[in-house]
């Protein structure tokens, strides 16, 4: 039976990243580092002949697709997803993160935030705390949204396979927080701390309706 390799890449660094501010369905473009890190990522997954690509329907996520499908003229037009959209953060959209930590601090003290965080929950926590913060009560729950990319990457894994007589690479470009949620219920305890990172991939193998996590958080920096 075929396996789909699935590489699921977080887009690059854009202007809200880099001004510490919570990016979910607001959207800015890649900043120069961002394009330069999502040119590296290009050239490193270039040996990797992709059947077929994904993307996010936001704007900074299909700037990185577009990077990286440039070396990859065997690719189709990619395909537009909302499902792999980034995480609603309701009324919590482009607050400073520094503002949140604040907040959490006042309201659990120090010790139990940090005790939190560094506990095996800690990307539950996490989610937690944006809903908690969230005054407009729009924000996504953990539970949706795992729901969502779980119902999203199964979709697509197995509209992939059905044809398959062979192994397939599938290149998905989507978004931090929204692929962390997928891997903490895939396995948790390999999740890093600070979630991934800006252009980095991960890889996901699915045979036989079931995910494995192959690699994760790799970036060109790490993988040279």
């Amino acid at each position: 039976m075929a396996t789909i390799h699935l590489y699921l890449v977080r887009h690059g660094q854009t202007s809200l990243n880099a001004a510490n501010r919570l990016q979910g369905i607001y959207d800015s473009k890649l900043t120069a580092n961002g394009v330069r890190s999502a040119q590296q990522l290009a050239r490193m997954l270039a040996s990797v002949p992709f059947d077929a690509a994904y993307t996010s329907d936001l704007g900074r996520a299909q700037q990185t697709t577009r990077i990286i499908t440039a070396l990859h003229p065997e690719l189709k037009k990619p395909t537009i997803d909302v499902g792999l959209r980034e995480f609603n953060f309701g009324g919590l959209e482009g607050t400073k993160n520094t503002w949140v930590v604040q907040q959490v601090r006042k309201q659990l003290g120090i010790g139990t935030f940090l005790k939190l965080m560094l506990s095996k929950e800690r990307f539950a926590t996490l989610l937690w705390v944006f809903n908690s913060l969230d005054q407009t009560r729009t924000a996504e729950t953990l539970v949706g949204v795992t729901d969502r990319i779980n119902r999203t990457l199964r979709r697509i894994s197995l509209f992939e396979s059905q044809t398959a007589t062979q192994d397939r690479n599938i290149l998905i470009v989507s978004h931090g927080l929204v692929l962390s949620a997928f891997l903490y219920q895939l396995s948790p305890h390999k999740l890093p701390t600070r979630l991934l990172k800006n252009t980095s991939v991960t890889r996901v193998d699915y045979t036989n309706r079931q995910f494995d996590l192959i690699d994760i958080n790799v970036t060109p920096r790490t993988h040279s």
